[in-house]
């Protein structure tokens, strides 16, 4: 097996909700994006990537984390399209949840125990730096958005779409909850006015 053929199986495995992405272009570049940060990544086995700095503990990978969130945001979408009657595109939805936190991969590093920011990370923004890949290998703007507006503390930019706010609100809903599942207490979101 060559190794994109086996870079592209093994994400399947670890991310199986791709799949489910009915766009077969959408889906070919969300997988194009993963795999170009995975391989610039130190990660060999993409299960062992972080989602958390040291003060997390980084127990939580980066593939758990993105799975539950992804099938949160399904799930939330779901519920909101039938209480309000309207349609949401899940596709691009799946996409975003699916790429939110891809740039952990470069961003985020091992150091013995702990985990902390690579020299990239110290340099750009999470969110930001997903986004301009996503941007650049031809996602939509919709799919870029929501990863680049996932995160508290990109306060530049704003949700664009109803999917961009539930995906943002299930990644929040995900790391507070786990947080306090850690005993951490819950983390105070910086704002503007904090600075």
């Amino acid at each position: 097996m060559s190794p994109p053929e086996l870079e592209r199986k093994t994400l399947s495995r670890e991310l199986p909700l791709i799949e489910k992405i009915g766009d077969r272009r959408l889906r070919e570049l969300v997988i194009e994006v993963w795999v170009r940060l995975w391989r610039e990544s130190p990660y060999r086995d993409i299960g062992q990537a972080p989602n958390y700095l040291s003060e997390m503990d980084g127990d939580d990978t980066l593939v758990h984390h993105t799975n539950a969130v992804v099938k949160m945001s399904e799930a939330i979408a779901r519920e909101f399209q039938q209480a309000y009657g309207t349609s949401l595109n899940f596709d691009r939805l799946l996409a975003g949840a699916l790429l939110h936190d891809v740039d952990k991969l470069v961003l985020y590093e091992r150091k013995g125990d702990s985990v902390q920011l690579s020299e990239l990370g110290r340099k750009v923004s999470h969110g930001g730096y997903g986004a301009r890949v996503a941007a650049q290998v031809g996602l939509p703007q919709d799919v870029v958005n929501i990863i680049a507006c996932h995160s508290p503390m990109q306060h530049e930019v704003l949700p664009a779409t109803i999917e961009a706010v539930l995906v943002a609100a299930c990644d929040t809903a995900n790391f507070q909850s786990y947080r306090l599942m850690k005993g951490k207490g819950l983390w105070k979101i910086p704002r503007p006015s904090d600075k």
